[in-house]
């Protein structure tokens, strides 16, 4: 009795560190998958009763489905020399995509997309295969405008005309990434009016809508859409750790959340005058400013937010904005209802208006804001050849000065285009294509017009040191 007395504690311990052992796990186990459930339980019922994901899903497919009939697939064929005499050629191939411009059947696309091209093939959602005609190209702006079989029937985009972009709002970009027909992804407004260094044409005009969609190679040309279904800018270029500015292509990198569109407010007239005109004129204002971005003028208002603009430090006599009533110290704050975010997006503005035009500008003057409407001038040689002829000369490998009875070739660069193609120090270039030029400026103008920013092959009468006359052929390789 006593032996099973001095037990007793330790078997009572020993049942407890039994039942401790297996039925407390249990228990736990059973209350941890009770509550699990009731968390699953509850999760499903708020997903059964509210629908705000599916209504996103809807309205994003809806998205997709009144896009996709509008965006296409760009192949392009390009022959180029194998050597300089041109003995053999080799055929290459490049893709992108585009956009349905209108019922006629003209497609736009980036200029980079089919520069130089021979060969353009478009295919619609449909699976259609049709061969589209190149009409016309801005490398400015890197636009280009393609057209196909006007009698077929066509689905043009809706577009974003009356509204501008906002920083936030959800956007979609369309195109072939990696070959990848009509694929589309999702992002937002990054930032408004960017600047893209080393951008696609040397010298073009940039202003960008800057998104985090993914863009990839074969993303080219392809519209960048809103919440809306309406198209608000073109994909251009993306940024990289390799590279600003560049095409998807031409980047040798993937997407890095950072990419780029040309805006509508663009697009529209560069497009409207290769449609009617076959080519590009630029307008031109007539003022000076400061580009520097720590001279932009911010203006409060009366609701407490801010609108920034650039201010005017000198006016043309005579020119359009001093016929337009525009005066020195004048903040410019807006051009045809486009905000004015930096000197680069004023710039664009612009020039992608045609000679002729009366555009309105908004200023601010005197502590209120006035609306100006100002006739447009053509833009001079000297300012459209300022933009272009460094960028030009660092392809070509080769500088110029002015000459008596032409360009002079100051100095060439061994291993450049240039050089390789035979250009000389001390060469005086006479004519471009059989065609005269006025002066150093309208030179720049005059090639760049001929297709140099483009791959086009430009051919050059040159007067050599001992008094010969040659020609060069030159053609960059893009």
């Amino acid at each position: 009795m006593k032996k099973f007395a001095s037990y007793g504690p330790a078997l009572v311990v020993l049942l407890c560190v039994l039942v401790a052992m297996f039925v407390v796990p249990s228990l736990v186990q059973k209350y941890a998958y009770a509550q699990q459930h009731a968390k699953i339980t509850l999760a499903r019922s708020v997903l059964a009763q509210d629908d705000i994901l599916r209504r996103i899903d809807r309205a994003t497919s809806a998205i997709a489905d009144a896009t996709e009939p509008s965006v296409v697939h760009i192949e392009t064929q390009f022959s180029s020399s194998l050597f300089e005499n041109g003995d053999s050629t080799r055929r290459t191939y490049s893709t992108g995509a585009g956009w349905v411009y209108d019922k006629f059947g003209h497609v736009i696309t980036n200029a980079h997309v089919v520069q130089s091209a021979t060969i353009v093939s478009i295919e619609f959602f449909d699976g259609r295969v049709v061969r589209g005609e190149v009409i016309g190209l801005d490398p400015y702006t890197d636009i280009a405008v393609i057209r196909a079989d006007p009698s077929a029937v066509y689905f043009p985009t809706r577009r974003a005309t009356e509204r501008l972009p906002r920083i936030g709002e959800r956007v979609y970009a369309f195109g072939s990434p990696f070959g990848f027909k009509f694929s589309m992804s999702e992002g937002i407004v990054s930032g408004l009016g960017r600047e893209a260094a080393g951008s696609n044409v040397p010298g073009g005009y940039t202003n960008y809508i800057q998104t985090d969609a993914a863009v990839n190679p074969g993303n080219s040309g392809g519209p960048l859409i809103n919440a809306d279904g309406h198209v608000i800018g073109m994909n251009v270029a993306i940024a990289t750790a390799k590279s600003v500015g560049e095409s998807p292509e031409a980047s040798g990198s993937d997407s890095a959340g950072i990419s780029f569109a040309i805006p509508l407010g663009t697009i529209e007239p560069i497009v409207h005058q290769i449609i009617k005109y076959g080519k590009v004129s630029r307008g031109y204002l007539g003022i000076r400013y400061n580009s520097n971005p720590a001279e932009r003028v911010n203006i409060p208002l009366a609701d407490g937010s801010m609108i920034s603009g650039i201010q005017v430090t000198n006016i043309e006599r005579d020119g359009p904005s001093d016929l337009g009533g525009l005066l020195q110290d004048d903040v410019i704050v807006a051009v045809q209802g486009s905000p004015i975010l930096n000197a680069e997006s004023l710039s664009s503005l612009i020039s992608s208006s045609r000679p002729g035009e009366t555009i309105e500008v908004r200023v601010y003057r005197n502590n209120e804001f006035v609306n100006l409407h100002i006739t447009l001038g053509k833009m001079k040689n000297e300012v459209l050849a300022r933009r272009i002829n460094e960028p030009i000369m660092m392809q070509l490998g080769m500088t110029f000065q002015p000459a008596k009875n032409g360009i002079e070739v100051y100095r060439t660069y061994p291993g450049y285009p240039g050089a390789n193609a035979g250009f000389r120090q001390g060469d005086i270039v006479t004519r471009v294509n059989g065609l005269g030029f006025e002066d150093y400026y309208h030179f720049f103008v005059l090639i760049a017009d001929e297709g140099i920013l483009t791959g086009y092959r430009i051919e050059f009468t040159v007067l050599g040191l001992d008094g010969s006359t040659r020609t060069i052929s030159l053609r960059l390789e893009w």
